[in-house]
């Protein structure tokens, strides 16, 4: 007899590198914009009940006014990366950037890299890149869909304007998918 193998879904094979370990980071690129934030959102989100303590990080201090209103709106809770003792953490994630984009992530031992930029060529246990997209919000917003899990309306609200912001209102690189996890991030953003 044949068995059909059902091929894992990228939400799953994520869940499969992080899943059962006890601290998780999660490191956004130097500069966090509206689609980095909600990034870190989502990936905090596919872990919850998975694992006991996610903490996102930025690296940088956070200047611009509205990405300060964004993260106090939605209730974002960041330490940043000066304050972490990266050997506390079981598993490191990288959102929204790569390990070349900043000196601090070149040091770092990676596990999971998400992003829309150009490959740099890293290789990680889990790497998902995807140059083509407009927003890293994208993908994590078809994870959230492939695993089945309806975004809170701060979580939609974020992943809804990091596509917006990172595609420039559309008019900027922008893809059928990012069109698409925008019309059904809609129905859940405030």
């Amino acid at each position: 007899t044949t068995t059909t193998r059902k091929r894992k879904t990228a939400s799953e094979r994520l869940l499969g590198v992080l899943a059962g370990y006890e601290h998780i980071l999660i490191v956004m690129h130097d500069n966090p914009d509206p689609d980095a934030i909600a990034s870190a959102m989502a990936v905090r989100r596919l872990l919850w009940r998975k694992v006991p303590n996610v903490t996102i990080s930025n690296i940088n201090t956070i200047n611009r006014r509205d990405n300060l209103a964004m993260i106090r709106l939605l209730g974002v809770n960041l330490i940043p990366f000066a304050d972490i003792e990266v050997d506390q953490f079981s598993r490191v994630v990288i959102v929204d950037s790569q390990p070349d984009h900043n000196e601090i992530m070149a040091n770092l031992e990676v596990d999971v890299i998400i992003d829309h930029h150009p490959d740099a060529g890293f290789k990680a246990p889990f790497v998902d890149i995807r140059p083509h997209y407009g927003a890293t919000s994208t993908i994590l917003t078809e994870y959230l869909r492939s695993a089945k899990i309806v975004p809170s309306a701060k979580l939609a609200t974020g992943l809804y304007h990091g596509i917006k912001t990172d595609t420039n209102d559309f008019k900027g690189k922008t893809q059928i998918e990012d069109v698409r996890a925008f019309q059904y991030l809609f129905r859940y953003a405030n």
